[in-house]
C-alpha cells in the first residue's frame, strides 16, 4: 500500500503579524491555505505568494519545506531503474527507440507525485506514461476512453511483461471470462487495471480499494468537469437552543454519513453532498493513489476553466477548490441569467508560470522534426464499443456468396468497418484539435456519407473551424481529384473521408498527419497502394497510419496476417511501400491467388466460429 504522502511538494511559511486583508489576498491563490497559523503553500504557488508579500512589505518569520520539490533525474538514472525492475522489454530501452522528448518527459516526471504530459497526438505519450508508472512498485490503474481500453492494454503487453486486465461490461463477458476479483487475486508481479472514463463511477469502489501506486489519466481532458457537489437547503434551526443543537447535530451526522458536510455561510445553512458522477469518482481515485500522471494532446478544448479538474486529479487540493480557482483564473462572475459565468480568463501569466512546473509540454513542431516518416498503429475496438452494423449487409452478403470468397470477404470487412464509427471519431477529434490533417478510408459509400456528416457536426471541427470533404465512387474522378487538390493546399486542420477504392490509388496525399484504414486492406497490393498515398516523394510531414480492428470480427483474422508481419517485411524487402512483399505479408505461397487466400481465410474464420459455438453449447448442456 502506498504511504500517506502529500499530493505535491509544499512549504510551510510563518509570517510576521499582518492584516486580515493580506491574509485574504494570500488564500485567494488556489492551493494556499492556513493551517495552525502557518501558511501551507504548494511549490508552484510560491512565486505569486512571494509577490504579495513583497507588495505589502510582509516579512517571513519561518519557512521550511514540508516536502521539497524534486529535481529532474538524468535519463541514465531513469533507464537504469527501469532495467533493474525488469518489467520493460529491453528493446524499448535500447538506444534509438525512445525520442529525445520522451526521455526528457521521463526525466522531468520520474520523482514527481503528479505530472502532466501535454504531447501532440501520435507523439508516443502512451509509452511515456507506461514507463513512468512502472518506476515505482505497486498496482497501476489506467483510465482512458472506452474505445481505447483494449488498445491501451495491448500497449502494456507490447512495452512490458505485465498482464493487464481490461474492465468491460458484465453483459459482454463470456461465462468463463476472468473477473476483476479473480485477476486481483492472481499471483502477478504487478496488477494493471484498465478502465474507461465512461464507466469509472461504476467501478471506482474496487479501484480505490486497490490503493494504486500510480494512476494514468489518459485523455485527461475527458475529466474536465468540476461539478462534484450538490447543495441541499436545510430547515432553519429552531429558536430554542437545545432543539437547535439537536437538529444541527442530526443534520451534520447525516451529511457525514453521505460523504458530505454542512456549509453555513452568511447565515444560510446548506448540506453539501458529493454527486454520483465521473468527476467525483475521478477525485476519489486520485486521492487513493500515490502518484498520478495525466496525458492529453488537448488540455484546453474550450475554455481555461477546463483545466481545474485535470490539475486537481493529478495534484489533489494543490490547486484549491473549483470556486477559488475559477475566481482567479477564469474571471468567474455572476451570469447574465443567474448562476456564474466562467467562460473568461484572468491572471494567465501567473497560471502559465505555475503550469510550467507540473507539465511537460511538447509542441507539434518539435515532435514533427523527430518522428520517423511513417508509423503504424493498430487500434482494437472492443465488442461493447462497436455500434450495430449499417443496414443492408444481409442482402449484400447473400449476393456476394454467388460471386465467390473474395466478394464475401470484402462484404465482411465492410460490415466490420461500419461498426467502428465511435472509435474513429475519437481519434479524428484528437488530431483535429491538434491542427492535423486526417484521411480516412472506409468500405461503403453509405458509411462515407454518414461519417462525413458526423465529423462535420463534431465538437472538434466546429471549435477549430476545420474543413471536411467526403466522396466516393458516386463522385466523378474529376471531383475527387479537385477534393485532393483542395486537401493538399489546406494548412489544417482538415479531414477527408472516402472509400479505399475511390482514393486508394493514383491520388497523392503526402501532406497528411494521420491516415485511418477503417476497412482493412486484405491484400499486399492494397497495403502498398493505400499507404503509398501518404508515404512518397515529397512527403511533407510524418504520418501515423491507423489500422482500426473490430474485436470478434473478420478484422482480427486479416490483421493477424497483415499487421504483425509488416515490420519484418520492410526490413527484409527493403521497400517502404511493400511493393514486392505480397507473399511474405499474406503468409501464403506465391502460387496462391486472392480467391484462394480469401477461401482459406474464411474457412479459418468459420472453424473459429464453430469452435466458439461448440464451447457455448457444452457450457449450456453442463449447466
Amino acid at each position: 500500500m502506498p504511504p500517506a504522502v502529500p499530493a505535491c511538494a509544499y512549504a510551510r511559511v510563518g509570517l510576521k503579524p499582518h492584516s486580515l486583508d493580506v491574509q485574504a489576498l494570500l488564500v485567494r491563490i488556489p492551493g494556499v491555505r492556513v493551517q495552525k497559523g502557518v501558511y501551507v503553500v504548494p511549490y508552484h504557488a510560491l512565486e505569486p505568494f512571494d509577490a504579495i508579500l513583497q507588495g505589502h512589505g510582509i516579512q517571513i518569520q519561518s519557512a521550511s519545506w514540508a516536502s521539497p520539490p524534486p529535481d529532474p533525474w538524468p535519463w541514465e538514472v531513469v533507464k537504469s531503474l527501469l532495467e533493474k525492475e525488469g518489467e520493460v522489454r529491453p528493446e524499448f530501452l535500447a538506444e534509438g527507440y525512445l525520442m529525445a522528448y520522451q526521455k526528457e518527459a521521463l526525466s522531468f516526471s520520474a520523482a514527481r507525485l503528479g505530472a502532466h504530459f501535454w504531447h501532440p497526438t501520435g507523439a508516443g505519450k502512451t509509452c511515456s506514461a507506461i514507463l513512468w508508472s512502472v518506476l515505482v512498485p505497486g498496482p497501476v490503474v489506467v483510465i482512458t476512453r472506452a474505445a481505447a481500453r483494449f488498445q491501451y492494454a495491448r500497449e502494456w503487453e507490447k512495452y512490458t511483461t505485465c498482464r493487464p486486465y481490461v474492465i468491460r461490461p458484465t453483459s459482454t463477458m463470456k461465462k468463463k471470462s476472468e473477473t476483476l476479483d479473480q485477476y486481483l487475486q492472481a499471483d502477478e508481479k504487478r496488477h494493471v487495471v484498465v478502465a474507461a472514463w465512461e464507466s469509472l463511477q461504476l467501478y471506482v469502489d474496487k479501484l480505490v480499494a486497490l490503493r494504486p501506486s500510480a494512476v494514468i489519466w489518459d485523455e485527461a481532458h475527458l475529466g474536465k468537469s468540476s461539478k462534484r457537489w450538490e447543495s441541499l437547503p436545510l430547515l432553519e434551526l429552531p429558536e430554542n437552543p437545545a432543539e437547535a443543537v439537536k437538529l444541527a447535530a442530526a443534520q451534520d451526522s447525516e451529511a457525514r454519513s453521505r460523504g458530505g458536510f454542512i456549509s453555513d455561510k452568511e447565515g444560510e445553512r446548506v448540506m453539501i453532498l458529493p454527486l454520483d458522477n465521473t468527476a467525483t469518482a475521478a477525485a476519489r481515485l486520485a486521492r487513493s493513489s500515490w502518484r498520478r500522471c495525466a496525458t492529453t494532446a488537448t488540455p484546453v478544448k474550450d475554455r481555461v476553466r477546463d483545466l481545474w479538474a485535470q490539475l486537481d486529479i493529478v495534484e489533489p487540493d494543490a490547486w484549491g477548490s473549483a470556486t477559488c480557482w475559477l475566481d482567479r483564473y477564469a474571471d468567474r462572475k455572476p451570469g447574465m441569467y443567474g448562476g456564474f459565468d466562467t467562460t473568461g480568463s484572468s491572471n494567465l501569466e501567473e497560471l502559465t508560470g505555475r503550469l510550467s512546473k507540473v507539465t511537460h509540454h511538447i509542441a507539434y513542431a518539435t515532435t514533427h522534426r523527430q518522428l520517423p516518416p511513417k508509423r503504424r498503429q493498430s487500434v482494437y475496438v472492443g465488442a461493447e464499443d462497436q455500434i450495430p452494423p449499417s443496414a443492408g449487409f444481409a442482402k449484400e452478403l447473400k449476393d456476394a456468396q454467388r460471386r465467390g470468397a473474395t466478394a464475401v470477404l470484402e462484404v465482411k470487412l465492410a460490415e466490420a468497418a461500419s461498426r467502428k464509427r465511435k472509435a474513429v471519431l475519437g481519434i479524428i477529434d484528437d488530431h483535429v484539435y491538434a491542427g492535423g490533417k486526417v484521411v480516412m478510408f472506409t468500405g461503403r459509400r453509405k458509411d462515407v456519407d454518414v461519417l462525413g456528416d458526423l465529423i462535420r457536426k463534431s465538437e472538434s471541427v466546429k471549435a477549430k473551424g476545420a474543413s471536411v470533404w467526403s466522396a466516393h465512387g458516386d463522385n466523378s474522378s474529376e471531383e475527387r481529384s479537385n477534393i485532393v487538390l483542395d486537401y493538399m493546399a489546406h494548412p489544417g486542420p482538415c479531414v477527408l473521408v472516402g472509400t479505399g477504392d475511390s482514393f486508394g490509388e493514383s491520388l497523392n496525399m503526402q501532406d497528411t498527419d494521420a491516415a485511418l484504414f477503417v476497412m482493412l486492406p486484405y491484400t499486399p497490393g492494397q497495403i502498398r497502394q493505400w499507404e503509398g498515398r501518404f508515404c512518397r516523394l515529397g512527403q511533407k510531414r510524418p504520418v501515423t497510419i491507423y489500422y482500426v480492428i473490430a474485436e470478434g470480427s473478420v478484422d482480427e483474422h486479416v490483421a493477424d496476417i497483415l499487421i504483425r508481419k509488416l515490420p519484418a517485411v520492410e526490413k527484409v524487402a527493403k521497400d517502404e511501400e511493400l511493393a514486392a512483399a505480397r507473399d511474405v505479408i499474406a503468409g501464403f505461397d506465391s502460387t496462391v491467388n486472392n480467391e484462394e487466400f480469401a477461401s482459406k481465410l474464411l474457412g479459418k474464420i468459420a472453424r473459429a466460429e464453430a469452435q466458439t459455438a461448440s464451447e457455448d453449447d457444452l457450457e449450456e448442456d453442463w449447466e
